[in-house]
């Protein structure tokens, strides 16, 4: 016992300790879930496709579980904290709550406010909703007049219908011919017309054309314009690469 009592407060410096890291490892898994493995609706919209993304191999889904489980080991360590120090806990508590009927009515509250805030979430039914993505997928696929198409993103205005893929002369066979050739070309949503017409040594009238976008939209990125005027980005890969070979026309 005497023993104990002589190591004890080296162990609760160790518990605190981990406390603190285990803390910043769950704030920092809920920052790399909020703004950088974003959900599958952002990732649509920023990146142009159904992208998936990941961090040291694990996906968002994955790096949640592990964020729950640091979340449960952090509770274990509040609690072995509180046992620790209970002595001390109720010693300051006596102090700043003279009746005894009060102190207790205090501790029940707590414990069955933290019960219910820790269990609460596995007995609630979620609200069911139209989404707000299909409701915006329904808008852009809707039929459309000859003049003009409403776009999915509210920050760009009333644009013109994009001609067919028939009309730019690059049909699904030859996309299928000059798929495998696309990799090496580097296009994705994040990216604007201008800056693959620069990267690739282009003009933007040109690369706008293929896809059937004003060039006016030039600074816009193209995982936002895609969900307005429907292309692929292997349009623009491969109109690239004919540019680059004409042999491959």
């Amino acid at each position: 016992m005497k023993n104990w009592n002589r190591i004890r407060p080296k162990f609760n410096l160790v518990i605190d300790f981990i406390m603190m890291v285990v803390m910043m490892a769950v704030a920092g898994l809920g920052f790399l879930m909020k703004y950088v493995l974003l959900p599958g609706y952002k990732v649509n919209e920023i990146y142009g496709t159904d992208a998936e993304l990941y961090f040291l191999g694990l996906d968002r889904h994955q790096w949640g579980a592990i964020h729950l489980y640091l979340a449960l080991f952090l509770l274990f360590l509040l609690i072995l904290h509180i046992v620790f120090h209970w002595n001390m806990i109720l010693s300051i508590f006596r102090r700043m709550v003279k009746k005894k009927i009060i102190r207790i009515a205090f501790l029940v509250f707590m414990g069955i406010l933290s019960l219910f805030l820790l269990f609460a979430p596995l007995l609630v039914r979620p609200e069911v909703a139209e989404s707000e993505r299909k409701h915006h997928r329904h808008r852009a696929t809707a039929p459309m007049t000859d003049q003009t198409v409403e776009t999915v993103n509210e920050s760009l205005p009333v644009i013109p219908v994009k001609p067919t893929r028939g009309d730019k002369g690059m049909g699904s066979a030859q996309d299928h011919q000059h798929r495998h050739q696309t990799d090496g070309i580097v296009v994705n949503g994040t990216m604007t017309l201008e800056g693959v017409a620069e990267r690739y040594g282009m003009s933007v009238g040109e690369l706008a054309r293929v896809i059937g976008v004003p060039p006016e939209y030039s600074n816009e990125r193209l995982g936002r314009l895609r969900k307005s005027y429907e292309f692929e980005m292997d349009d623009i890969r491969i109109y690239i690469i004919q540019k680059q070979d004409p042999e491959k026309e």
